[in-house]
């Protein structure tokens, strides 16, 4: 009998060990930080001077899903201009190398939105047959995120002493009638978010993670300090868990209660590394 006790608590061991995955689903909150994602290594949160280093990196990393499993990818011009529907030859949302263009589907047409960092941005209302537009507004536009209560519009800019951002909501109708709502002030410029429910949306801003709901309130829910390192993305999966692309590093925020657990991670290949001229480079080990 007590033969038959160790065996079952030994497979129940085992059972428990082989349900740790990189992608942190299915597993105790306590056990989801054991493993780093495929192809990375953990690293102690970064000093100033880590941070300075990696500020200067050539290396930005967009994070992304398949299901529940993580995928990483260095970020690439083609991330960050969505293409323009085949009947839209608008000058107006043609952009450069440098540009952001974001672009939705709406009930009666399509919202352009456009972001060329400090020299300005826009957006534009487009029929579905791409023959009538009209701008709504000068302003950076970050994103779009379809919502239960409409489509969301994330605006702000970054540059130099200047940090702001809000959350814009446009009202139904048509073109002649939608007119752009302000739903909350942000506080700072949002760089990524994801829909976590049909009434609220997970934003990073360059100085914390906030939950914004279609009612109007924001929830504060972790202070960072990712503004200097560009974020990229972010992820959001079924359990909770998001993960952030940025130069040089991503990040993992595992629910803790009201807040996160926070979690910093660096190329396997490139545990190391080392300003050099203009650049943050991997260093010998």
């Amino acid at each position: 009998m007590r033969t038959f006790l160790l065996l079952t608590i030994l497979l129940s061991c085992l059972a428990g060990t082989q349900r740790i995955t990189s992608d942190g689903q299915n597993i105790p909150a306590s056990q989801k930080t054991l493993l780093a994602p495929e192809g990375w290594a953990t690293y102690t949160k970064p000093t100033a001077e880590e941070l300075q280093c990696a500020n200067y990196s050539q290396r930005e990393w967009r994070v992304s899903l398949a299901g529940d499993r993580l995928e990483t990818r260095l970020d690439t011009l083609r991330d960050h201009q969505d293409p323009l529907p085949a009947q839209i030859h608008s000058r107006d949302v043609a952009v450069g190398t440098k540009g952001y263009r974001h672009v939705i589907s709406v009930d009666d047409g399509w919202l352009v939105g456009m972001d060329i960092g400090e020299f300005g941005g826009g957006l534009w209302w487009f029929s579905a047959d791409g023959l009538r537009s009209r701008k709504l507004s000068n302003e950076n536009i970050v994103g779009f995120a379809a919502t239960a209560k409409g489509t969301l519009i994330f605006v702000g800019l970054a540059h130099l002493a200047l940090d702001e951002g809000k959350v814009l909501r446009i009202s139904d109708g048509t073109n002649a009638e939608r007119q752009l709502e302000p739903l909350v002030n942000l506080g700072s410029a949002p760089v990524a978010f994801a829909v976590e429910a049909p009434d609220s949306v997970i934003v990073l801003t360059t100085t914390g993670l906030v939950r914004v709901r279609t009612s109007g309130p924001i929830e504060h829910l972790l202070k960072t300090r990712y503004g200097q390192l560009y974020p990229t993305s972010l992820t959001l999966s079924s359990s909770g868990v998001i993960y952030v692309g940025m130069r040089q590093f991503i990040t993992r925020l595992t629910p803790a209660g009201n807040t996160y657990s926070e979690e910093w991670f660096v190329p396997a290949d490139c545990p190391k590394f080392t300003i050099r001229e203009i650049d943050c480079v991997c260093a010998r080990r």
